[in-house]
């Protein structure tokens, strides 16, 4: 009797563990899966794919908890069921990890490759670029999990579980866990270091990296090797992983890591021919009272084969309704937004490098940066002069075109000579003189 009491003890205190256990991974996963739902991000469709991982390993979670607290209820009475219950467990929660692994894989694609902002992108993205390293990622994956189902491991131990799994089984889900570790950071780092973001972003990055790389070793550990051991620490380790998938939900919070990075992307091409013609390599100072031609012109170019930068002093918001730009990065110029895509107008270096960074990593980029005199008001003349000198070189290095709207009616008549030496003059208010040629209307 004291045996049998005993080992009632020990099921009522495995019982009380895994049910914690249970409700914290839980409660853990109804957290992250809301705060990505909420999120306020332009980059829905990267939004939505992180979603859907999310809710794939929720899922694994949920079978995980509910079959392991029928073995734990059950150990007692039919050895057999259980056994066929700890094999099934596995079954189900691999099915679901590696469904996750092949949609975070899909994450790290779509987080790494700007032109990718839609699910018709994504496909068009696989088609064009076919066969590429998330095909081989996947093929990995594939074939670790057909071994899932081939595999005949034995549980030797219910409680505390032990099973033995075939060597090849080991080999081949090993094999998709490295897979995983060297693809994402392959993936990021490759990307960073081209794109070179600010270190916000970056540490952002590392956020999520070490999330994948911490769910993955994790599930290796505490679903294969550990309990070949007759280790189990399926229970905590629910909560572990857990908040190891919320570092990648917090590195990528709103307008953050999703909005972070100032890289070139096509906006979606018009079937018209274009409207203006422009020389590269050249600055266009466009003489506009409201900006209204520039930006006409900007709209032009970038819907016609450019990629396009926005630097404007109006809401990003304004600007991508009023004259659909639905993918071309906007940068608020603003002393007082404090959002991710805005920058300030002084120290003008931040100016300099956001220009720097865009038409170094583009094809084919324009630049518009409507806001001269606003600079000036929050500087001196001098200093966006020399503003202007560095960026009328770097559009000459990279054969990019900068519009600078501006109204002359603003500056003094010396301060728009040196203006002027530094850039063609277009515009309704620009004189008609041979530049105006350099415009097919």
């Amino acid at each position: 009797m004291r045996i049998r009491s005993g080992g009632s003890r020990l099921d009522s205190s495995v019982s009380t563990v895994t049910y914690l256990s249970a409700t914290g991974a839980l409660f853990l996963s109804a957290l992250v899966v809301l705060a990505i739902a909420r999120q306020k991000t332009h980059k829905v469709f990267q939004k939505k794919v992180l979603l859907t991982a999310t809710l794939l390993l929720t899922c694994a979670v949920i079978s995980n908890v509910l079959i392991s607290i029928y073995v734990t209820n059950n150990a007692a009475s039919n050895l057999e069921a259980v056994r066929d219950g700890v094999i099934l467990s596995k079954r189900m929660q691999a099915t679901f990890d590696y469904a996750f692994g092949i949609v975070i894989g899909a994450f790290v694609v779509v987080a790494t490759t700007p032109a990718i902002t839609r699910g018709k992108d994504f496909v068009r993205w696989m088609t064009t670029e076919f066969p590429n390293s998330y095909v081989f990622y996947c093929f990995i994956i594939f074939f670790a999990l057909a071994t899932i189902y081939v595999s005949a491991p034995t549980v030797v131990q219910v409680y505390p579980t032990v099973i033995h799994f075939e060597p090849y089984f080991l080999v081949f889900n090993g094999a998709a866990v490295l897979t995983l570790n060297l693809y994402a950071p392959y993936r990021f780092i490759s990307h960073m270091r081209k794109t070179k973001p600010n270190p916000t972003v970056r540490n952002d990055a590392y956020l999520i990296l070490a999330g994948i790389s911490g769910f993955s070793i994790g599930e290796l550990l505490l679903e294969i090797v550990l309990p070949n051991y007759g280790i189990d620490l399926r229970a905590p380790g629910f909560i572990v992983e857990m908040a190891l998938i919320g570092l990648i939900a917090y590195a990528i919070r709103e307008k953050s890591f999703l909005q972070g990075l100032i890289v070139p992307v096509a906006e979606k091409q018009a079937d018209s021919l274009p409207r203006y013609a422009l020389e590269r390599a050249q600055t266009y100072a466009i003489l506009d009272r409201d900006g209204a031609h520039a930006f006409e012109i900007f709209r032009d170019l970038v819907t016609h084969g450019a990629q396009g930068l926005c630097i404007t002093r109006r809401s990003p918001k304004v600007v991508t309704a009023k004259y659909a730009l639905e993918r071309t990065p906007i940068l608020w110029l603003s002393r007082l937004a404090t959002e991710k895509n805005s920058v300030p107008p002084s120290p003008l270096e931040k100016v300099a490098l956001a220009v720097e960074q865009f038409v170094s990593l583009g094809s084919n980029s324009v630049v518009m940066l409507d806001g001269v005199e606003y600079l000036i008001a929050h500087n001196d003349f001098a200093s966006v002069l020399g503003l202007l000198h560095d960026l009328n070189e770097l559009v000459g290095l990279h054969d990019a075109i900068l519009l600078l709207p501006m109204d002359p009616v603003a500056f003094q008549e010396r301060e728009f000579a040196l203006i002027r030496r530094e850039a063609n003059l277009l515009g309704p208010l620009a004189p008609q003189t041979g530049e105006m040629a350099k415009i097919a209307a």
